[in-house]
């Protein structure tokens, strides 16, 4: 779906195709419109329960062991509050969130992030952190999906801490039909993919016929890290990637105005 912009912005004339989650990609494409861009929506990635709820239900009712809790997304905040039908996190666990819109869905819940990374909030800051450098012995349970980095759990080992990850939720391959998005390719329309993750980048591709994979490869990306960028060169993206500050929807807005505004 394309959503027509406001003219005048920043973004008038640009069409971004936003390839985030549909229940996550409404404030963005939202924002997009507003400065004046379309917003073309098309998840790579969707956002499921656990294939079997009850073994990690039982295992989510009793936290009060562990010392700290860190949840990797907003979908792991939601998902984790709901296999525990609701009930509040013990006091005792520490509420740690890589960024901002988890720390968010904390607060939703009634549980603000007392542990938060400053930009780019990622698990990198993160771990620089002090409440994550003194944790020999402690019990650590990392909320999660059922793929992404291992960089916190194996860090948080070799410091001592003894790590539980707890997979929440599943992310699969989303099955948008990629037919509006060659339309846009033969009118020369798209001008933009926003992508959030290296998972959603690997879809993308998959999902892109080998027809229409020289036209995705010209296209320019927005991303939310360097890996991503790297990734995109390995894929065979012509053109560098644009790396946004944070995996905000602010700091992906604001990356794709600077390159709006730089190309015109």
């Amino acid at each position: 779906m394309i959503l027509a912009g406001t003219p005048h912005g920043v973004l008038d004339g640009f069409t971004i195709a936003v390839t985030r989650p549909l229940h996550q990609a409404e404030n963005l494409c939202r924002a997009i419109e507003a400065e004046g861009g379309r917003a073309f929506r098309f998840p790579v990635i969707d956002i499921l329960p656990p294939a079997d709820r009850t073994p990690l239900q039982s295992r989510l009712q009793d936290l009060s062991a562990y010392r700290l809790g860190i949840f990797i997304s907003a979908n792991a905040v939601h998902h984790t509050y709901q296999l525990r039908d609701e009930r509040p996190l013990p006091e005792g666990l520490l509420r740690a969130a890589v960024g901002q819109a988890t720390a968010r869905a904390l607060a939703v819940h009634g549980q603000p992030a007392q542990v938060l990374p400053p930009a780019p909030y990622n698990s990198e800051a993160l771990l620089a952190l002090p409440e994550l450098r003194l944790l020999q012995g402690k019990r650590v349970i990392i909320f999660r999906g059922n793929q992404g980095r291992t960089l916190l759990a194996d860090t948080l080992r070799e410091r001592g801490a003894q790590v539980e990850q707890a997979e929440v939720y599943r992310r699969v391959p989303s099955d948008s039909d990629p037919e509006p998005l060659y339309r846009l390719w033969d009118e020369g329309r798209l001008d933009m993919i926003i992508v959030t993750s290296n998972e959603g980048l690997r879809n993308l591709f998959d999902r892109v016929d080998t027809g229409y994979r020289e036209k995705l490869l010209e296209t320019l990306l927005v991303v939310i890290s360097e890996r991503s960028a790297t990734l995109a060169r390995k894929l065979g993206f012509v053109r560098p990637a644009v790396v946004a500050s944070a995996a905000s929807d602010a700091a992906l807005l604001e990356a794709a105005k600077c390159y709006a505004q730089e190309s015109r």
